[in-house]
């Protein structure tokens, strides 16, 4: 899927059409965004070069089009996406996490080449989980039934017309039960599952 995306961008920033981000980031704007992502976390899930894979569908708002910086030489100058995002995320210990996600996301329009436009973002996602992972023998432990996925990416868009793109991007992830649960487990000691290995992409479409 990310080599797919990745040909996409190279393919349309070769085109580099007419792309004019104050007409396409406009006050008020609605997206719709269709998301995939692939992870890896070290020794803590059953070994693999993939032990996550999730999926995402987000609606957001763009509320307030491209915003300029004069005095910074509009090198910030961007647009900001607010929006929520019902995930699902499945483990390689055949294990699950579904919640709502609220996800901040911010396009440097400023910095854009051609059709690219990088982009940073964070999200949090409360939700419920059935993960277990961990030991009480070692006085250590992460299982739900809540958990809370926080996490923190950039990447870039590439517009293949002035209403939608894909994008891709790498994202650092925090899995924690925000340590509601680890005594009742029998394990004193909540962990958490972190990576910065979780590659990311999606499609988005402007809505009229």
């Amino acid at each position: 899927m990310l080599l797919l995306t990745l040909a996409l961008l190279v393919s349309a920033a070769a085109r580099a059409g007419a792309f004019d981000p104050e007409e396409t980031f406009t006050r008020g704007e609605k997206m719709l965004s269709l998301e995939g992502s692939l992870a890896y976390f070290g020794p803590r899930l059953p070994p693999g070069s993939i032990q996550t894979w999730s999926l995402g569908a987000r609606f957001s708002l763009l509320p307030f089009g491209v915003t300029h910086f004069e005095r910074l030489h509009n090198i910030p100058d961007g647009a900001l996406e607010v929006g929520l995002e019902p995930t699902f995320e499945r483990f390689s210990s055949h294990q699950n996490f579904g919640g709502l996600g609220f996800e901040v996301r911010y396009y440097f329009t400023h910095l854009r080449y051609g059709p690219l436009v990088p982009w940073i973002v964070a999200s949090v996602t409360p939700g419920g989980s059935d993960l277990d992972v961990g030991s009480a023998a070692a006085d250590e432990r992460l299982t739900g039934a809540f958990l809370t996925l926080i996490q923190l990416g950039a990447g870039v868009a590439c517009f293949i017309t002035d209403h939608s793109d894909v994008y891709v991007g790498f994202q650092a992830q925090h899995v924690s039960n925000a340590g509601l649960n680890g005594r009742s487990m029998g394990a004193s000691r909540n962990i958490a599952l972190n990576t910065p290995w979780n590659g990311v992409a999606g499609v988005s479409w402007f809505l009229p």
